[in-house]
């Protein structure tokens, strides 16, 4: 029982719980890996259980390894922590011992991001397509898709199948039915491939599915709020003999719907212990424990993040507590303009390092990955030592490199560097072997490789590419470079060289935004330099900025999303970038509503609860999102002005302008009509509501000729009264 005795009352009880359907309520810092490596512990210990009949699901690596070390640090070293794993890790286990049922050999291969690039590289090359970043990511986003059918496990598993029998008129699906049959030849197996191979596996073969059902007689499922539809299913289906299932999870920290999570199984944990869709119905119950005792943040922190919280309506009620100290104030700094809020930023972390802290205790958490780029300038400027987590910095992502590359060539034709990356982007038929000819003829002539292609134009040898097209646009943006100011000049090279169309069809939105962000950069330090800007002083400027560097790779001020700082804490935490549309995301509301506010009313509160001492929020004027100006985000209000401690001057303009924007970027007002409504329909007459979806923002009505699907936004519907 001395496993027990350094849990509060509410992890006991969570650790004590054994049998039966259990789940716990976890607040954000309140010590649930605690409560679940004392239970397992427990259930060794004091049970007499073996590590061998008990599965704890994690969903990353980090949390896996974390919960093994607490677990040996209390049963020892040498005990074994293999059923501790990520969902990934424990299918590939399960497929490792019965593959062969599927026609696999068991020393299959599991295919990380580098090996499904090399496949869609061989399966480019065959077709002629260019390969590229944006391409690669946006393919393997179809192929999941594809995969979540299933549909492709009947003649993936089939030795027999002929795969010359998948047609399709759809270059991407051609696409995917080559990357299925070569990652077949190979014998590999994808991140998406292992779960539904399990599944598949266990639906074929129910004799497997029984051996493990009976071997896992305790399962336990931490952050169980982004599990997905399927993920649940099948460790449901697990649990069906021992009938013991453990799992923890905070509604409040559901932060990936958008990625597959569904958060309506922790919401209703015992509805979807008894759906419908189970062939094996159990009529379960369920109980519930919640954690609620802050171990992490001051009071001050905890009383805005429940605050904010609260305006939520889908979610189980809860506020977190503290023993602890109320500490200072939460801050909200609002800035007259960019230069202003990162002068704040810089002054505060100064201020924090003079009075003997250190630049690591701190953490800059954003929205987005285009937010860096000011805190990224900012620092530059200041000296100030960073590191970006989880990412690339700004300047380094590869679409700002292409653009600056751009820049820099109109700027200095003869940057052979720049002349590599961009000459054949967008493709102009520049591939390797005119490359090589153009590399070839400027080192016998003792030229660059701009010079030699524009010789080898006159000379007719690049017939057939767009090389000639290429020098042009070159040779007139650097003309107009004299004249131009940075800002202008940028535009209109994102427009002549195609860049900006390419970077638009690629569907990638946040390589988009990263672009737009460089736009607005420009601009700004057109109108901090004062005089005319030039290109060369620009981009001198920022080679200049960019080379700072400190000797402590440690002590760092850390840059990070708000999703890369989830499960992380810090001394100190600035959240950047408070404003409407920004955070929250104007696209995310325009795609998904409701829906989607209440999710990014989530990330912030992960956002604010990853803070320990202190916590500033800033955002400021200027020019925002889609023309608006930039005024405070909403989230700020919801926190609620008594909650914080505010510098810098909020007029009742900017009052008004906040609230109209809300109006605009989002209807939450609306009225949402509810199943046995009777509606009329311009075109279909009078029918009846039978259901309502509202993250996809749709009714199913019935009318005369059968249900149809209609959305909320449609204007020709109203009620019948």
């Amino acid at each position: 029982m001395d496993i027990l005795n350094a849990l509060n009352e509410s992890q006991r009880r969570a650790a004590e719980a054994t049998e039966g359907y259990i789940r716990v309520i976890a607040g954000a810092g309140t010590g649930k890996t605690r409560a679940l490596t004392h239970r397992y512990t427990y259930l060794v210990k004091e049970l007499g259980i073996s590590p061998s009949n008990i599965l704890c699901i994690t969903f990353t690596n980090k949390a896996a390894s974390e919960m093994k070390r607490r677990i040996k640090a209390m049963l020892g070293a040498s005990f074994d922590t293999s059923f501790v794993a990520t969902l990934h890790a424990f299918c590939t286990r399960v497929l490792r011992e019965d593959i062969d049922k599927l026609f696999y050999p068991d020393s299959f291969i599991v295919l990380d991001n580098t090996d499904q690039k090399k496949i869609l590289e061989e399966v480019y090359d065959e077709m002629g397509i260019r390969m590229d970043t944006a391409s690669f990511k946006f393919m393997i986003d179809q192929i999941r898709y594809y995969k979540n059918l299933l549909t492709y496990m009947d003649y993936l598993s089939d030795p027999s199948f002929d795969y010359d029998t998948l047609r399709s008129d759809k270059p991407s699906d051609e696409i995917i039915f080559r990357y299925i049959k070569k990652q077949r030849k190979y014998f590999g197996l994808d991140f998406f491939d292992l779960i539904n191979f399990t599944i598949y596996l266990f639906r074929k073969h129910p004799d497997i599915h029984e051996k493990w059902q009976r071997r896992l007689c305790y399962i336990m499922v931490d952050e169980f709020q982004d599990i997905t539809a399927k993920e649940f299913k099948m460790i449901r289906r697990l649990s069906e003999i021992n009938r013991n299932l453990f799992v923890v999870g905070d509604p409040d920290q559901n932060i990936y719907e958008w990625r597959g999570a569904n958060m309506s199984v922790i919401m209703d944990f015992e509805g979807w212990l008894n759906n419908p869709c189970f062939e094996n119905q159990l009529s379960l119950t369920a109980r519930d424990v919640v954690l609620a005792e802050n171990y992490r943040s001051s009071g001050a922190i905890l009383k805005a993040a429940n605050s904010l919280i609260a305006k939520n309506r889908n979610r189980i009620e809860k506020s977190l507590v503290t023993d602890g100290e109320q500490g200072v104030p939460v801050h909200w700094h609002h800035g007259k303009n960019e230069a202003d809020e990162l002068h704040f930023i810089c002054e505060t972390v100064k201020a924090h390092r003079e009075s003997g802290g250190r630049f690591g205790d701190i953490a800059v958490l954003y929205r987005s990955n285009f937010a860096s780029r000011a805190v990224e300038q900012g620092f530059m400027s200041a000296g100030i030592p960073y590191k970006i987590w989880g990412g690339v910095g700004f300047y380094e992502r590869t679409e700002i490199k292409d653009v600056l590359s751009y820049l820099r060539l109109v700027d200095n034709p003869d940057d052979d560097l720049s002349f590599k990356r961009v000459a054949n982007l967008p493709r102009r038929k520049l591939g390797k072997t005119k490359m090589k000819l153009i590399s070839n003829y400027a080192e016998e002539k003792g030229i660059s490789l701009f010079t030699a292609a524009k010789e080898l134009c006159r000379e007719n040898t690049l017939k057939g590419s767009g090389a000639a097209g290429f020098i042009a646009i070159i040779e007139n943006l650097r003309e107009a470079a004299s004249t131009l100011p940075v800002s202008e000049l940028a535009a209109r090279l994102l427009s002549d060289t195609g860049y900006e169309l390419y970077i638009r069809e690629s569907g990638d939105l946040e390589r988009l935004d990263n672009v737009a962000e460089l736009m607005r950069n420009i601009t700004a330090q057109e109108e901090e330099f004062g005089e005319l800007l030039t290109l060369t002083v620009f981009l001198q400027t920022l080679a200049l900025m960019r080379d700072s560097d400190s000797a402590d790779e440690d002590d760092r001020v850390k840059l990070m999303t708000i999703h890369t700082a989830k499960g992380l804490e810090f001394e100190k935490v600035f959240l950047v970038g408070m404003t409407e549309g920004i955070f929250p995301s104007a696209r995310s509301l325009e795609e998904r509503k409701e829906v989607a506010l209440e999710e990014e009313r989530r990330l912030c509160f992960v956002a604010l609860t990853r803070a320990k001492q202190a916590l500033w929020l800033t955002e400021c004027e200027g020019f925002g999102v889609k023309g608006f100006s930039k005024v405070p985000s909403r989230f700020l209000f919801d926190i609620g002005e008594e909650n914080l401690e505010r510098s810098g001057r909020l007029s009742d303009g900017i009052r008004e302008e906040c609230a109209r924007q809300v109006r605009l970027f989002d209807k939450i007002e609306e009225q949402i009509c509810a199943v046995g409504d009777q509606m009329r329909h311009k075109i279909f007459g009078e029918g009846i509501i039978e259901a309502v979806d509202e993250k996809n923002r749709t009714y199913y009505i019935r009318f005369v000729n059968g249900t149809r699907p209609i959305s909320f936004d449609y204007d020709g519907l109203s009620h019948v009264f």
